[in-house]
């Protein structure tokens, strides 16, 4: 995985909106997405590219993909493949090598196409989860809560960096610092899927 997509209703919370789109998030999730960054920076000496592209323009997704400093907020992304083309452009890395964790239809597109595919699974929406899982569409399977969390713990241990994430982390160490460093001086870009502008 050399670059991470994130869907937001439904991964990040259970699905609910207020009146004006905004939602919630959790920290729990917060400090997952922060340690695989800073694993995968840890082995490469770079910032994993991370976007979330989402259906709407949810205020709590923008503000969130503001403080974690991401690289790519996509919104009014009703096809979620209208975000390949401009973000392998950016990230000069082919969808082939990205990870999704998505939940729902409107994902589909966009994850027949990726590398890796963490799907949500929830019991009200089981025909679509084994549509996918039908389709080849999913990879792993995370439950509802903290998915987030679920699929950044996994894809660590996985990969054989679980425990000197958490050392780095909890020391602070000189390698989390410049991870750090690096991750807040980066800019967050976004893009409106409906007209593929820049804002």
């Amino acid at each position: 995985m050399k670059a991470l997509v994130l869907d937001w209703d439904g991964v990040f919370h259970e699905g609910r909106k207020g009146p004006d789109g905004s939602s919630s998030f959790s920290e729990i999730d917060s400090m997952g997405l922060n340690l695989l960054r800073y694993g995968y920076y840890l082995k490469f000496k770079k910032l994993l590219p991370v976007a979330i592209v989402t259906g709407e323009l949810n205020p709590s997704a923008e503000a969130f993909a503001r403080r974690e400093h991401l690289s790519h907020f996509c919104f009014f992304a009703k096809d979620k493949r209208r975000a390949i083309a401009p973000l392998s452009e950016a990230w000069k890395v082919d969808a082939a090598q990205w990870g999704f964790v998505f939940d729902d239809v409107l994902d589909f597109g966009l994850a027949a196409q990726v590398g890796l595919r963490a799907m949500v699974y929830r019991e009200a929406c089981e025909e679509t989860y084994h549509y996918a899982v039908n389709q080849g569409w999913v990879d792993w399977t995370l439950q509802p809560e903290h998915a987030v969390r679920r699929f950044a713990e996994r894809y660590l241990t996985e990969s054989g960096q679980w425990e000197a994430v958490v050392e780095g982390r909890m020391q602070l160490s000189d390698s989390y610092k410049a991870y750090w460093n690096a991750r807040q001086a980066q800019d967050l870009t976004c893009l409106d899927l409906r007209e593929e502008t820049v804002r």
